[in-house]
């Protein structure tokens, strides 16, 4: 037992290691006073596509990120708590088969707060993961908000906007506009961080919900929760158009982001899906048996409330 926690030791350290370094990229990208590179994408001088109003966000970063990772991790905290205790009176398992909640020096972790870190953790690998590879993409790309001739406010006297008959695409301008921050975060508009992020938060919650949500009594609980995260979601996504913050194409490729980490992170980094599936295997391995060595046998269907 000491060697099994040893190894579960060093396997907690390299998932730490893991979460260290996919948090890196997200916390330098937030870092105050720090500028990182951003590619100068040029404009046309009559491009209509950038010449909207600037618009304060209809969702803040603030209200993003408190219900973005506030819901999931309230729902989770309760979600185990029910199924521990709903456990606990039918004196079943509460963890799933082959779990170790051992560390070093075979220290045992309590099974309610092992599942909890375990989730937990799983959700933030997931979150700064969507962070580091939108941030990353933001910079590389450069592309410029709808919003941007009003915050930049180039001096288009500086340059002549026509070349012939074609209009001049312009690359060396210099941004007259007082407010700095603005005029930075004006040249990093794909993908949508909103979009992304609402995206993941919600669609890790909706795939959480459908694992471990397994009342028999109620058919619309679970789905009506589940329609009112994604519709969460959604309405992030369209005010990021509507406030004149991103392209339409810039909310599309965030959300497209967002829900592919979000499917990724649930089925290969969590157990949700994996244990089910083994899981069924192993109840229709047992049934098989069971009714080979008594084939005028029947079984009950009926299930126990939670998986």
């Amino acid at each position: 037992m000491a060697g099994s926690g040893a190894a579960k030791c060093g396997f907690i350290l390299l998932d730490t290691l893991a979460l260290v370094l996919v948090a890196v990229p997200a916390i330098l990208f937030r870092i105050p006073g720090l500028k990182l590179p951003i590619y100068q994408r040029g404009f046309f001088c009559y491009d209509e596509s950038l010449s909207y109003p600037y618009k304060d966000s209809t969702v803040s970063s603030a209200v993003l990120y408190s219900v973005g990772i506030g819901l999931p991790l309230i729902l989770i905290l309760l979600t185990e708590v029910t199924i521990f205790a709903y456990r606990r009176r039918q004196d079943t398992e509460y963890l799933p088969p082959g779990s170790f909640n051992r560390c070093c020096c075979d220290v045992v972790i309590p099974p309610l707060l092992y599942q909890l870190l375990k989730y937990v953790a799983q959700f933030f690998f997931g979150l700064c993961v969507t962070l580091a590879v939108y941030d990353i993409s933001k910079n590389v790309i450069g592309r410029l908000r709808p919003h941007f001739f009003d915050i930049c406010q180039p001096n288009f006297d500086s340059f002549n906007c026509t070349e012939g008959l074609r209009p001049l695409y312009v690359e060396d301008y210099e941004c007259t506009g007082d407010n700095a921050h603005r005029i930075e975060e004006s040249h990093r508009s794909f993908p949508s961080g909103h979009a992304a992020v609402s995206v993941y938060c919600m669609l890790y919650l909706t795939l959480y919900l459908q694992s471990r949500w397994k009342w028999g009594d109620t058919a619309f609980l679970r789905p009506l929760v589940q329609f009112i995260a994604l519709l969460l979601a959604l309405y992030t996504c369209l005010s990021r158009v509507s406030d004149y913050k991103h392209h339409w194409s810039d909310v599309f490729g965030g959300a497209v982001m967002g829900a592919i980490i979000a499917v990724l992170v649930t089925i290969g980094a969590t157990d949700l899906y994996r244990n089910r599936n083994s899981a069924a295997a192993n109840r229709h391995n047992s049934e098989m048996v069971f009714m080979e060595m008594n084939p005028r046998s029947t079984r009950s269907n009926k299930s126990d409330g939670f998986i």
